[in-house]
């Protein structure tokens, strides 16, 4: 049975409307929407002259601030009431650690917020201009946020962070239930440090991708066709490559700043993640609890650090790519001025190959989340043999 002519018409443009790269966007939107809830993003975009442009808004901000400060400060200040239903030693030590681990990342956010936000604004401007100068460099008509790859990893992320809300559990006692929504909101709030991580380095990794997909087809191509006719070569061909040695020296001095403001940051949280993985899975494997919102915790925890760091791969494979394009070889112009600059460009960057090490402890790499896992499922299989011989004995 034929459709009609007007099905014919429309399902093009639903498919247009339902690609990877606009499903992506819509989900960064969210994610956006989620950190300003929570009082983590207190800047709006908005569009200026067909632009995307960052602004701020202080009055929000400080509001922000002050809530925040306020939450922080009754969790702490009610914290024996709402931990003393808890009677085991080692749970209390979890939430004090957990409570720790909650009020310094508030401070990191504070301090971020304060000190550091016109900075944070002028790197997320960076950001919005190197996407539109990419975008005009490619003569991509493609709108949206990255393609298949990025719609996976934030689906993923989406998954993540709804599950706070299903294992969220409200109190009747309204002490206790003020005292849980402060946690809630302070908790959530610290974990938005590692999915700013994560949407900073799926963009790097995306910008790199890009800028390098058209080095690799479209100007190593006009390189190719100058080598081959030893014709003066274009001012178009001549621009677009000084145009790619400009948003690669971009990208990386865009990638450094990011780096210098989240790396104590993200050592934290990483901290905070790990721990409280091993801690909980210690607790709910001795005490026998094969509950959703346990395993759950540890689960979402897991899937925070393995998309981040898959983010951060992306990113760093990404910088080293371009060592591989062999620009060295293509014929640019007869002008030794034009040469040196090349070389020199090329030399520098194999000096700018991105590496996330925070605070020089550890290098964010696929080795480090196997190396984990493979402790994790050791150390739960210890625990597992250890609580069988303690019940037979």
């Amino acid at each position: 049975m034929a459709l009609p002519v007007e099905v014919m018409l429309v399902m093009p443009r639903i498919w247009r409307c339902l690609n990877a790269s606009r499903i992506s966007e819509l989900l960064l939107r969210i994610y956006f929407q989620y950190g300003t809830a929570f009082g983590v993003v207190t800047f709006r975009i908005e569009r200026k002259d067909s632009h995307l442009v960052a602004s701020s808004r202080r009055g929000f901000q400080w509001f922000c601030v002050g809530f925040r400060l306020l939450a922080c400060c009754f969790y702490v200040y009610s914290y024996d009431s709402w931990a003393g239903q808890f009677a085991d030693w080692y749970l209390r030590a979890f939430y004090i650690l957990r409570l720790l681990g909650c009020v310094i990342c508030s401070a990191i956010i504070l301090v971020l917020q304060l000190w550091f936000g016109n900075e944070l604004l002028l790197l997320l401007n960076r950001f919005l201009q190197l996407f539109r100068r990419l975008r005009v460099l490619t003569n991509s008509q493609k709108n949206g946020f990255g393609g298949s790859h990025e719609l996976a990893l934030m689906s993923f992320k989406v998954i993540s962070l709804l599950f706070v809300f299903f294992a969220f559990r409200l109190m009747l006692s309204p002490w206790i239930l003020l005292t849980m929504l402060c946690d809630f909101y302070t908790s959530v709030s610290t974990g938005m440090i590692m999915h700013l991580c994560f949407i900073g380095y799926l963009s790097i990794g995306l910008l790199y991708k890009d800028l390098n997909d058209y080095v690799d087809c479209q100007l190593k191509v006009q390189l190719t066709a100058l080598e081959e006719d030893k014709s003066q070569p274009t001012l178009e061909a001549i621009s677009n490559l000084d145009k790619c040695l400009y948003l690669y020296e971009e990208i990386h001095q865009v990638s450094r700043k990011f780096q210098r403001l989240f790396d104590l940051p993200l050592f934290l949280t990483l901290a905070q993640s790990h721990s409280a993985m091993a801690m909980i899975s210690y607790h709910a494997i001795l005490r026998r609890q094969y509950i959703f919102n346990i395993w759950g915790l540890v689960i979402k925890l897991l899937m925070d650090v393995v998309l981040l760091t898959m983010s951060v791969h992306s990113a760093v494979s990404g910088s080293r790519l371009v060592k591989r394009l062999s620009l060295e070889n293509y014929y640019v112009t007869e002008s030794k001025k034009r040469h040196q600059k090349l070389e020199l460009f090329l030399g520098h960057l194999h000096r700018q190959e991105l590496r996330v090490c925070p605070l020089g402890l550890f290098e964010v790499s696929n080795e480090l989340t196997l190396f984990f896992l493979s402790a994790m499922v050791t150390y739960l299989t210890f625990l597992v043999q250890y609580g069988l011989q303690s019940q037979q004995i």
